[in-house]
């Protein structure tokens, strides 16, 4: 039996000595949990330990196109976002919809986002009794919030060429609750597709890898997470950009300075994603993405979002266009 249970503590004190041991335990954990881990976000990362540690597998799932673990993970891992232990308590979903959609709750309120020029956060999946996006024709993710907000700002979703549609950002590397949002949004296009087309899920990504790796994560999921990627996997999700062979293809003789070279941790990164994930695998399922990963390896070069918005019809041209070739 464990010290702490022994005389010549009274009952009191050893519940009060055991909740203090706990607790000691758990801000050790958050304190040494390493910002970033799997998700790319600051996280707090809390593992509990498996008998028979094994290695861990991965596999896309040839059903559901959600990257899987093949044989029993070592651990079970608990991720809560937030450097610190405040952030985690005081951290509400972080992503952010605006477009033509309008939900009722389960309560039976009634929120009508179809009109509006305002974002605002992504709602709990729990709360959602319907979800109405009959109108809509097209949903764009997007990595960056500041790109996010300039096209929320000029009332984008509303007035494209190809209709009305919704624009959706995970500030980066998307949460759980974002991704099931999205995944929330795909299965109502279900009872569609019988009379007419399901409108297409775009991502709009920089070109760099964590561009890459958050279309990835919205697609088939995350290693941190395999156990929910079944459920919250975007098999449909289409790559809009950013390219860097047409950013380049694209460029001047003299706007060399609009590319930026790959950083160490770059490079690193690229090399683990070949290497490990069956995702950009040579006998994988996206033979473009490894492409490009490897051509930034090559060229030694990453591109922004930003860029575009010099180019010819700004930003908002440019998505425009690419829509509507994506979408005939």
């Amino acid at each position: 039996m464990d010290s702490l249970l022994q005389p010549p503590f009274s009952p009191k004190q050893r519940v009060q000595k055991y909740l203090e041991n706990t607790l000691t335990t758990v801000l050790t954990q958050l304190n040494i949990s390493k910002p970033g881990e799997g998700e790319g976000d600051a996280t707090i990362t809390l593992k509990r330990r498996i008998t028979s540690p094994t290695t861990t597998v991965f596999r896309i799932d040839s059903s559901t196109g959600a990257l899987q673990a093949v044989r029993a993970e070592t651990t079970v891992t608990y991720s809560f976002p937030g450097k610190d232990g405040y952030e985690a308590w005081r951290f509400t979903a972080k992503g952010l919809v605006a477009g033509y959609y309008r939900v009722t709750t389960v309560r039976d309120e009634v929120i009508d986002a179809r009109e509006s020029t305002e974002d605002c956060l992504i709602p709990r999946v729990q709360d959602i009794a319907d979800l109405d996006i009959s109108d809509v024709k097209w949903i764009l993710i997007i990595e960056k919030e500041a790109v996010f907000r300039r096209l929320v700002r000029n009332n984008f979703h509303n007035h494209t060429i190809v209709g009305k549609g919704i624009l959706i950002t995970g500030k980066g590397y998307p949460d759980l609750a974002t991704r099931s949002f999205v995944r929330r949004i795909f299965q109502s296009t279900f009872p569609r597709s019988t009379l007419t087309q399901a409108p297409p899920f775009y991502i709009l990504a920089d070109g760099d890898p964590d561009g890459i790796a958050i279309m990835s994560t919205y697609k088939y999921g995350s290693m941190a997470h395999t156990r929910e990627n079944e459920r919250l996997n975007l098999p449909c999700l289409q790559w809009l950009g950013l390219r860097i062979s047409e950013i380049i293809g694209g460029l001047e003789s003299d706007a060399d300075e609009t590319l930026m070279s790959l950083t160490r941790r770059d490079r690193r990164k690229i090399g683990t994603m070949l290497k490990r994930s069956p995702i950009w695998a040579v006998d994988g399922p996206e033979a473009e993405w490894r492409v490009e990963l490897q051509r930034m390896l090559i060229l030694n070069v990453k591109a922004e979002i930003e860029i575009l918005y010099d180019r010819a019809g700004g930003l908002e041209g440019w998505i425009d266009r690419h829509m509507k070739t994506q979408g005939q």
